[in-house]
């Protein structure tokens, strides 16, 4: 992967976004190790139990879906993580009423920055309405400005991931779903974002350049 050309996931970058200072040179390192290793230990840890959302928004058992995941749990960390995040998420599912619709990937690039989008859940309200979601597993709770980032970037999509759907971020742990304010200055938004890339760019090339320093 090129210096000049980085690539991550849309969810990765509002993480990177929601962090101060030092938090965000902790994720551009931990997040340059996940991209560039070849180990499938390092990546995945929240597969497992986003595989079991996406099958429980089609199930009339959907805490069976999650169950499942957490008997599986083996990685350190993995069984409460899951608990936590199906405690959150299957009461909002219950109370959301949707079922699952497939979803098609995406990319948006903003400078030398190309955000990867896939929607975790494409769902469906009885009233047809459909919504596009990028699912925040992590233990720190999602801040809306984090939330706005995810939610724009999902806009810009939408037509190529789920034609006509309403984009939406949820912090799945805590049950709380995201769409953006009708009062939203969406202009000032992509400048935030913009910014935003540069900043996790020149992040992720003094990172690797750090870290070539000390294996001379």
């Amino acid at each position: 992967m090129p210096d000049n050309n980085v690539s991550v996931t849309a969810l990765s970058f509002t993480e990177y976004v929601m962090s101060g200072q030092r938090g965000r040179i902790n994720i551009v390192s931990e997040q340059r190790g996940m991209y560039l290793t070849d180990d499938p230990r390092v990546c995945g840890f929240y597969n497992p139990i986003r595989d079991a959302m996406r099958r429980a928004v089609n199930s009339t058992e959907p805490e069976l879906e999650l169950k499942k995941a957490i008997l599986n749990a083996n990685r350190t960390g993995q069984p409460r993580a899951f608990e936590e995040i199906a405690d959150g998420f299957l009461p909002w599912l219950a109370s959301f009423k949707a079922t699952g619709v497939p979803v098609e990937p995406a990319t948006y690039r903003v400078g030398d920055l190309t955000l990867k989008v896939r929607p975790h859940l494409g769902l469906r309200k009885k009233d047809g309405s459909t919504y596009a979601v990028l699912v925040h597993t992590k233990e720190v709770p999602l801040t809306r400005e984090a939330a706005n980032v995810g939610l724009r970037i999902l806009q810009h999509t939408i037509s190529d991931t789920l034609p006509g759907a309403t984009p939406m971020v949820l912090d799945a742990r805590r049950g709380k779903a995201y769409q953006m304010p009708a009062r939203t200055n969406l202009g000032k938004l992509d400048v935030l974002i913009a910014a935003e890339a540069m900043g996790y760019v020149t992040h992720w090339q003094l990172s690797g350049l750090f870290e070539s320093v000390k294996a001379v």
